[in-house]
């Protein structure tokens, strides 16, 4: 039966995956030309909507209003939902400009800006083949600056906000849907305001636009908790690390989404850049695998 699980986890995973790397960019480019900002504002505010509905059918309410009773939850909670919207807006801005290899390059480094965080916030200890990594991508990143005499901003705020985000959300214990039920309410109450002065001077898409926009814009929230649900479904039998190296299947995805689907073009620098950042994921796969080879021997032999 552990056996049957584990093997669940893994297709769970790989399922939300493989729907963060193609369904969710060719998603967000159908919608490319409305400002990223409000598409962000709109996928908070349904993703608020449908995450409730659910969350009353599992009967999860009450773990919700308890965030409540806790200043330090609403702080922490509230400074991710704005960390959350950035990484958002920063992936939705990425495809409208045709971008995805620059957020495919920022979820490649979240991992590694998550473990290096750690470490000097947290005192986690920090492996020799892990801190090789970090080097590695950090140097990678210089490379690309170098060569393009710019910063790759994109990817560098992607990842940034997605690894500081999971800084956070370590900070509370709650769990990851009720915790994005409060980001969403969040974003929510500060962004629907703006999206009603959009509509009154007509220039919101919302209401303004065909009947496809509409729906478009509503499933922004489907399109969130899609994977969201099974990854976390699927973390629930696999160990944690294990689930990281399968997360690295989504900015693949979206590489190979940009330059094979979505037809964007990569410079030498760029493809380098992405080859030295491949070796570094490499490095830090093989740690995080012999980490967990003890746990997953002691999963099958049961």
């Amino acid at each position: 039966m552990k056996i049957k699980s584990f093997y669940q986890g893994i297709l769970y995973t790989c399922l939300a995956s493989l729907f963060w790397g193609i369904p969710q960019p060719l998603f967000f480019n159908e919608i490319k030309f409305i400002p990223a900002f409000e598409v962000a504002i709109h996928r908070g505010l349904w993703s608020f909507i449908f995450l409730l509905i659910i969350i009353v059918f599992l009967g999860k309410i009450n773990e919700f209003f308890e965030i409540f009773k806790s200043t330090k939850k609403i702080i922490i909670l509230s400074c991710s939902a704005l960390l959350i919207s950035t990484n958002w807006t920063g992936f939705i801005l990425a495809v409208s400009l045709d971008r995805v290899q620059d957020a495919s390059m920022g979820y490649y480094l979240t991992p590694m800006i998550s473990i290096g965080l750690g470490y000097f916030f947290l005192n986690e200890k920090i492996s020799p083949l892990k801190f090789l990594s970090i080097i590695i991508m950090f140097g990678s990143l210089i490379f690309l600056f170098i060569s393009l005499n710019t910063l790759p901003y994109l990817a560098i705020l992607i990842g940034i906000t997605w690894g500081v985000y999971g800084l956070l959300r370590k900070q509370v214990n709650v769990s990851s849907e009720v915790g994005l039920l409060y980001e969403s309410l969040f974003i929510s109450l500060f962004g629907v305001p703006y999206l009603i002065f959009l509509n009154y001077h007509n220039i919101g898409y919302f209401f303004n636009s065909s009947n496809l926009i509409t729906i478009f814009l509503l499933l922004t929230g489907i399109v969130t908790i899609f994977p969201l649900f099974f990854f976390n479904l699927g973390v629930k039998y696999i160990p944690l690390g294990f689930a990281g190296i399968i997360f690295y299947l989504a900015p693949t995805f979206h590489f190979i989404t940009s330059v094979f689907i979505l037809k964007e073009s990569i410079s030498m620098p760029k493809m380098i850049s992405f080859i030295v950042i491949w070796v570094a994921i490499l490095i830090f796969i093989f740690d995080i695998i012999r980490e967990e080879k003890k746990l997953t021997r002691v999963i099958f032999n049961n």
